[in-house]
């Protein structure tokens, strides 16, 4: 299916459509206006291959409720929601220009690391705190934003693939064996057995904080050779790979982080948030 082209449609009697400005792996992202005022905002839907898929839309109604549910300075403010004349759903959001983590891969200093996996890692611990796992982390995911003096703001996106703890459809909308992500960016207990929880943030965050530091993630290569290293290789200490002086405290934080038990790795985004925040593992 060919994109739906939305440029100067009126969503629900307030935003005009302007044009597209980007798409991710599951949406479309475009620039929009409120017709009151001016004030640009960005207008996400679903890509078109996905229209007919029911999961899909069901994910795309729960990132909504997701991002409704709790405000966080990394996340993007949601100002609202519908369905075109045609019923296909969108979701209005504050609009902000940047780049994308995945752009910046390989020119990122240490210290520059440090500053975006605090925040990241922040988000996490606010969607833990409400019972949710983003499952869908990963560096294309992750927008770098100026903000006042700040170049490196992050706003997390695509919570259209997050888990809710305490959902019992959960299950419905996953099929058997079928996994959801990038193989770079998925946890060994769910390669094993579908399990999620939030220490599966906590090692995708491993892996992302690794590959902004070693310039690739700590396994790559074809899909399934990948899927088994997650669940049965050690990774290399990001500072032997990294160009820069990586500090042991980071180092040791990362591995930790990619632990294959879950009970071995940080327990919460906030854990790792506060090893950020004091520049020390374990704090």
């Amino acid at each position: 299916m060919s994109d739906v082209d939305i440029a100067g449609m009126i969503l629900g009697d307030k935003y005009q459509v302007l044009e597209k400005e980007r798409s991710s792996k599951y949406g479309q992202f475009w620039r929009a206006k409120r017709t009151k005022d001016g004030t640009v905002v960005s207008v996400r839907m679903l890509k078109p291959t996905l229209f007919l898929d029911p999961n899909a839309t069901v994910r795309f109604e729960r990132e909504t409720r997701v991002l409704r549910k709790f405000k966080h300075p990394n996340l993007l403010q949601v100002i609202g929601h519908g369905r075109t004349q045609k019923g296909l759903p969108y979701l209005i959001t504050e609009h902000r220009d940047g780049r994308s983590l995945g752009d910046e891969i390989g020119e990122l200093s240490v210290e520059r690391v440090c500053h975006i996996a605090m925040q990241i890692a922040a988000v996490l611990a606010a969607a833990h705190s409400e019972g949710i796992v983003h499952r869908g982390l990963e560096p294309d995911a992750i927008l770098l934003c100026e903000n006042g003096a700040d170049p490196d703001h992050v706003k997390v996106l695509d919570f259209g693939l997050a888990h809710m703890t305490s959902d019992s459809g959960e299950a419905q909308l996953t099929q058997v064996g079928q996994r959801l992500g990038k193989a770079e960016y998925l946890a060994p207990e769910y390669i094993a057995d579908l399990h999620l929880d939030a220490r599966s943030d906590v090692y995708v965050m491993g892996v992302i904080t690794f590959e902004m530091l070693a310039g690739q993630p700590p396994f790559v290569g074809p899909s399934s050779k990948v899927l088994q290293k997650h669940l049965n290789d050690e990774p290399w200490a990001p500072s032997e790979l990294c160009e820069g002086v990586v500090p042991k405290w980071l180092d040791d934080l990362v591995l930790a982080c990619l632990a294959k038990s879950p009970d071995d790795r940080p327990q919460t985004g906030l854990q790792v948030a506060r090893a950020f925040a004091y520049r020390q593992y374990p704090v």
